[in-house]
């Protein structure tokens, strides 16, 4: 008889509310799903942002979370033919080009739907859809592993997308200083950049970018006066990459930039929260581009993200997590939100 399976879920059943931690009955794959066993799982903004309602009404509660992890294939679908029982994996919310499979979804004791999407990762097994599975590259440590579920490619990704012409000299400044500006400053650093600032309310954040090889480090008052009084000349800032989730950021990163600058923009503010924009810094040369991860693939940078990462002492870069018990999911979560730690790393 084939074996059936249930595991413990965190589960969001009402917002602004500690996730529930419950079993689930987990269904069988279908044809172009993956059962897996979770290893590591971290937690994201955009979960607090799903937690807080900050993305808007949530249709689909009850639902589980989670979109960043690593973790080892259990069973596969029967159109599956390019995974097999026990590959090391990676799960990202970033999709291949294959089709997202059908609605996912667990039953409660009580045999009522928890919803899903097409990955989640808050449980020790899950049911994913194959086109959010990327087979982990030989010798990377699990626990690093799950960062290219989002904060790697999305960090990594800005720079490769929009900064590929950067010059070593170039003045760029990093407005957030968590998982994936940390991971926009590794990819800086990387590519030889020398003059890179981070702007965080958070000091212990900007001592970890400084760490990583900021020249200087301020929260935005500070950055802010700097520039009024002229003692940083905004002429010589060529790039900025928003990616703190704060409006009042993502305006400054738009207008404490050079005449002839580029600014990404992938922090996610509150749905509904619209940011201000001086027409003219767009009509005198100013670019603005928004980044979401799905714009460049995962699927053909793996290789190369990988190759980078290693150049990175691997125990350095464990110092920007703090692992938790699945059990303390919910500390872990209030940690995170207080700014306490600058990414949560669940361990299952």
């Amino acid at each position: 008889m084939e074996k059936k399976y249930k595991s413990k879920f965190a589960v969001l059943r009402k917002i602004k509310n500690p996730l529930v931690l419950e079993n689930l009955k987990i269904p069988n794959p279908n044809t172009n799903q993956l059962l897996v066993k979770i290893n590591y799982s971290y937690i994201c903004g955009t979960q607090l942002n799903e937690i807080n309602g900050n993305k808007g009404f949530d249709k689909f509660i009850p639902h589980t979370l989670g979109h960043e992890a690593s973790g080892e294939v259990l069973k596969i679908g029967k159109e599956i033919n390019n995974f097999k029982i026990g590959d090391k994996i990676i799960l990202s919310w970033i999709k291949t080009k294959e089709k997202d499979s059908k609605n996912l979804f667990y039953y409660d004791e009580k045999n009522k739907i928890v919803n899903s999407g097409q990955v989640s990762t808050f449980s020790k097994f899950a049911l994913v859809s194959k086109n959010r599975v990327y087979k982990v590259p030989k010798k990377l440590p699990m626990d690093l592993a799950a960062l290219f579920g989002c904060a790697i490619p999305t960090g990594f990704g800005i720079v490769f997308k929009y900064l590929n012409k950067v010059n070593k000299d170039d003045h760029v400044v990093i407005y957030g200083a968590g998982g994936i500006g940390i991971m926009s400053i590794i990819a800086l650093r990387l590519r030889g950049v020398k003059n890179i600032y981070a702007i965080d309310k958070n000091k212990k954040n900007l001592k970890i970018a400084k760490s990583f090889g900021c020249v200087k480090t301020y929260s935005l008052n500070e950055f802010s006066n700097k520039i009024k009084t002229q003692k940083i000349n905004k002429n010589f800032i060529k790039y900025n990459i928003e990616v703190s989730g704060s409006k009042l950021m993502m305006e400054m990163a738009i207008k404490n930039l050079s005449t002839q600058g580029l600014c990404v923009l992938a922090g996610n503010i509150k749905r509904g929260l619209k940011i201000k924009i001086d027409p003219y810094d767009l009509i005198f040369g100013k670019k603005i581009y928004g980044f979401s991860g799905n714009d460049i693939s995962l699927e053909k940078n793996l290789k190369r993200y990988n190759q980078l990462l290693n150049k990175i002492n691997f125990n350095k870069l464990r110092k920007i997590f703090k692992v938790y018990k699945f059990k303390n999911i919910n500390r872990a979560v209030d940690d995170f939100k207080n700014g306490k730690i600058l990414r949560p790393l669940i361990k299952f």
